[in-house]
């Protein structure tokens, strides 16, 4: 009797946490600030400061500047990774931050069997580095395995952010839409890099879902777009692309010269995702192996372009990295 007992016991533990509900995970408002269509995350440091972290899902590494590191007496905490010869600066994420609302980032698998705790990178300045923070004065770059095993919400209408925002699949939801990764033999992601479709002059092209896109416009380009800002949030496509909306509607606003660089820019007056559809948007030339010979290496596919805050602009998007769907509303 005392057998059957406590058998009848463990059944109905083991039928209790079968039913039990899934645990909830909340979203979380982040402190964030949305500049010239771009966001940044204000990340409350352990030393009661506050620094300004450049959310950019199109990016590589996740780092701190050594300038940042330097004015937050970090430079002890700086230690060296090397890997056959290829050394890296880097920063244990512990040592900069331990708020529990904002994630750390994951480790590359390319660090994987070196180091097993979260980090930032701390690689020394560049003149363009300097010159990109000197513009908004951010600290931190969150580039692609800050957001990888998370859930996000860019609101671009109310300028707010939030993470744990989960999406679940529905069929009959027509603007939300699978996005896909590079990913190893196993399934798992190698790289962060999202690619997701759009609809642009009746046809459906392949785009990096790319936060942190932006515009170094030249003086002509500030003048022709009437803005007064050096940076400001964008979206690139590849040459052949350019060329062939180019030429078939001549109409199409062009700016010659747009980025100091000396790419070119184009209005396209609408584009499609779903069954939303949103416009004007600018679009900055790129080379044709700008994808297929370099972001192919971190992406499932040869994407014809990287969609940012020029189109994004007009959604909160929300992008579940977790369950790789993508979703916008107006």
């Amino acid at each position: 009797m005392k057998i059957i007992y406590i058998l009848l016991i463990v059944i109905t533990v083991e039928g209790y946490a079968q039913t039990m509900p899934e645990r909830i995970i909340k979203p979380i408002s982040l402190p964030a600030q949305l500049i010239e269509g771009r966001f940044f995350l204000k990340i409350p440091t352990i030393k009661g400061d506050t620094i300004l972290g450049y959310c950019d899902t199109g990016g590589g590494y996740t780092a701190i500047y050594r300038s940042a590191v330097a004015e937050l007496g970090l430079a002890s905490k700086v230690k060296v990774l090397d890997i056959e010869g290829d050394t890296t600066k880097y920063i244990l994420a512990k040592e900069i931050y331990t708020n529990s609302d904002i994630p750390y980032p994951q480790i590359a698998s390319y660090f994987k069997s070196h180091i097993d705790t979260p980090f930032l990178e701390a690689p020394d300045d560049t003149r363009e580095s300097l010159f990109l923070a000197r513009l908004v004065n951010y600290q931190v770059f969150l580039g692609q395995f800050f957001f990888i095993n998370h859930s996000w919400t860019f609101d671009y209408l109310t300028g707010r952010m939030y993470v744990n925002t989960s999406i679940r699949k529905d069929q009959s939801d027509q603007n939300v839409q699978v996005i896909r990764f590079k990913k190893d033999r196993t399934g798992n992601k190698k790289f962060g890099h999202p690619s997701m479709k759009l609809e642009i002059d009746g046809k459906v092209l392949d785009f990096l879902f790319d936060t942190g896109a932006m515009f170094l416009l030249s003086e002509h380009g500030k003048n022709k777009l009437g803005v007064d800002v050096e940076v400001t949030a964008g979206s690139f496509i590849a040459t052949s692309v350019f060329n062939e909306w180019h030429r078939r509607h001549p109409d199409w606003r062009i700016i010659e010269k747009g980025e100091l660089t000396g790419s070119d820019l184009i209005e396209v007056p609408e584009v499609k995702v779903g069954n939303l559809t949103a416009g004007p948007v600018w679009f900055a030339k790129r080379p044709d192996e700008a994808w297929s010979k370099g972001m192919i290496g971190s992406m499932d596919k040869v994407v014809k372009g990287a969609i940012g805050g020029s189109f994004l602009h007009y959604f909160k998007v929300t992008i579940d990295y977790n369950s790789e769907l993508i979703k916008f509303n107006k």
